[in-house]
């Protein structure tokens, strides 16, 4: 027999497993991968031995596998463990069973026969910008469309921060639920545009770990496009994050300005002089993404800062709205239906009527001062 420690200090295989819970072929399993591995091997028989030390190791690993925690990650906090590697596994937790829920959601949103948009309304009174006092209003509505069997794309309306997602690959409606949740989870009371990046990053990589670490969800992937109030320079303004071809547009005097920059292989040709806009929304290859949240373990999103005034007017929107409409049609009708309820609503009717080729949602943001009762 070979072993490192005394006779009297070791355990049989089927004796540790009664003392730690843990069955014979669990252990086997786990020693291959690198967990628990014997404190001694008989070189004659094969049988394993585990010392009494272990058997602290081995109800850590069961309790991390209760929870959910792979292997490789378990791993890595038995090198090093500490309670902050707990706490944001804690979080990760909530952020993901709220995930699943949102998505059991979207499916019994989508097995009848839906067809009204989504709306999620909301209010606020914010100081934006360094001598007026504002009034935030947002509504956000999504549809399945006409071609697509499901909705694959999330929204948010939430407190400050307004946000849409589009999801791609088998399980794309997993990838940008859990993006949002976690961009706003991680991006704090103290919202600066330094902030609102990083959260989105977190994003990014919680999508990645979760298709690393999941294989029904691998190649799964999102776009990402938010707006935030973050403090800026004598006050608050807004700040936008996107990464791939979800878009953000600043109306102003009937015009709608897109203030993001799409991640895509048209949209380079765009910016190239290659493609105009009226082509890049008909060419086959415009759902190709030259960046995405979830792809890879780290990604850099634009950021764009809006110092907005009253009476502008905000619209997020996923790919499956400026694809059937041009700009100078969501203009139009953002500057002509007052109500964002309405206008919302009336966007996801047009890109419907127009074929419906995708999933559609939008979040409009209206800047306004408040009524006179409201004090300055």
């Amino acid at each position: 027999m070979v072993h490192a420690r005394g006779v009297d200090e070791l355990l049989p295989i089927g004796e540790f497993s009664e003392r730690c819970g843990l069955s014979p072929k669990v252990l086997r399993n786990y020693a291959a991968a690198g967990l628990l591995t014997p404190a001694a091997v008989d070189r004659n028989t094969g049988y394993r031995f585990y010392g009494t030390q272990q058997l602290d190791e081995a109800r850590t690993i069961a309790l991390l596998r209760q929870a959910g925690v792979p292997l490789r990650d378990i791993a890595c906090f038995l090198k090093s463990p500490t309670p902050e590697w707990l706490d944001q596994r804690e979080r990760d937790l909530d952020v993901d069973v709220i995930a699943r829920r949102r998505a059991l959601e979207s499916v019994r949103m989508h097995i009848g026969s839906i067809v009204d948009p989504i709306q999620v309304p909301t209010t606020r009174q914010r100081q934006l910008g360094r001598t007026y006092v504002t009034l935030l209003t947002a509504v956000a509505a999504s549809d399945i469309g006409r071609v697509r069997e499901s909705n694959q794309d999330a929204c948010l309306v939430d407190e400050d921060l307004f946000v849409v997602a589009d999801g791609m690959g088998v399980r794309g409606e997993i990838a940008s639920l859990l993006a949002v949740e976690v961009l706003r989870a991680s991006v704090g009371a103290m919202r600066t545009s330094a902030s609102l990046v990083e959260a989105c990053r977190e994003a990014n990589h919680a999508v990645w770990r979760r298709a690393e670490t999941d294989p029904e969800l691998a190649g799964m992937g999102t776009t990402l496009t938010a707006i935030g109030v973050v403090a800026g320079t004598g006050g608050e303004t807004l700040a936008v994050v996107n990464v791939g071809d979800s878009r953000a547009y600043l109306i102003q005097g009937g015009a709608a300005l897109c203030i993001t920059t799409d991640d895509s292989l048209v949209g380079d040709l765009v910016r190239a002089g290659e493609l105009t806009e009226s082509e890049a929304r008909i060419h086959p290859q415009r759902s190709i993404l030259t960046k995405a949240l979830g792809v890879g373990p780290d990604v850099l999103p634009h950021l764009v800062q809006v110092d907005p005034a009253p009476g502008d007017r905000l619209l997020l929107c996923t790919d499956g709205l400026f694809n059937e409409l041009e700009e100078g049609e969501i203009g139009s009708v953002l500057s002509s239906v007052k109500d964002p309820n309405e206008a919302a609503a009336e966007l996801v009717r047009l890109a419907n009527s127009r074929g419906g080729s995708d999933n559609v949602s939008v979040v409009v943001v209206d800047i306004a001062r408040p009524p006179e009762s409201l004090p300055e």
